[in-house]
């Protein structure tokens, strides 16, 4: 038997040919001038996501991510001036925001007497900047700003007799302050808080409650989806 009419010459044209051979089907023609998006010298598509995306070749299976510096909450109440011990101590600390921050001032006597801003000092986070007579502006860290007086249309006396003042004034942040640490603070492990009225030195009112929380950022990373 003959078989040499079933077999292909080593020197056939159509077997070696550079560039597209259109006696072939494969990858190159379907993805190629076929479906005409092969690029102008003949070549099958980039190897891009722009590309897959574009023309839908191959689906983007895997999740996309960033990283970012962790952040953690922290919530601290007080009602005097006072050093507050964090249950956990952060470390390399990058930044920290005030995100919210709100005081409830008794004034002294049964009136309204408000302020129109109160000072927060914060030791290990005060950086503004004031004038040489600032008082407690200068070197503190925020300024809570004078918001409602709630009444609570009640007359009460004390055992003395004494009205008792049944009036509260809110103050709350208008901003959200920050400090940010370069290089990062290597630990923070309280906060010595004061609040301070906006003429003088001591505390606001006859007493007063205030609630802070803070956005904590540190070097340590995570990841986000």
């Amino acid at each position: 038997m003959n078989l040499q009419h079933n077999l292909v010459g080593a020197n056939d044209p159509n077997l070696y040919q550079r560039g597209m051979n259109t006696n072939l089907r494969g990858l190159n023609t379907q993805f190629g001038t076929d479906f005409g998006i092969n690029d102008k010298n003949n070549k099958i598509i980039n190897n891009s996501k722009e590309i897959y995306n574009k023309y839908d070749v191959i689906p983007g299976n895997e999740l996309q991510f960033k990283y970012i510096n962790k952040p953690h909450k922290l919530v601290v109440s007080f009602t005097s001036n006072s050093s507050l011990n964090l249950n956990e101590s952060f470390k390399d600390v990058v930044s920290v925001k005030l995100l919210n921050g709100i005081l409830q001032e008794t004034p002294s006597g049964n009136t309204t007497d408000a302020s129109l801003f109160i000072n927060l000092s914060i030791t290990e986070l005060n950086n503004v900047y004031s004038t040489s007579n600032g008082g407690s502006l200068l070197n503190s860290f925020s300024t809570l700003e004078y918001d409602k007086t709630i009444d609570n249309d009640r007359t009460t006396e004390n055992a003395a007799g004494t009205v008792v003042n049944d009036k509260v004034n809110i103050y709350k942040n208008k901003y959200e302050d920050i400090r940010y640490f370069d290089p990062p603070l290597n630990s923070l492990s309280q906060l010595n808080v004061a609040v301070y009225g906006e003429t003088g030195t001591t505390a606001p009112g006859s007493s007063y409650k205030c609630k802070l929380e803070f956005m904590v950022e540190t070097k340590e990373k995570l990841r986000v989806y």
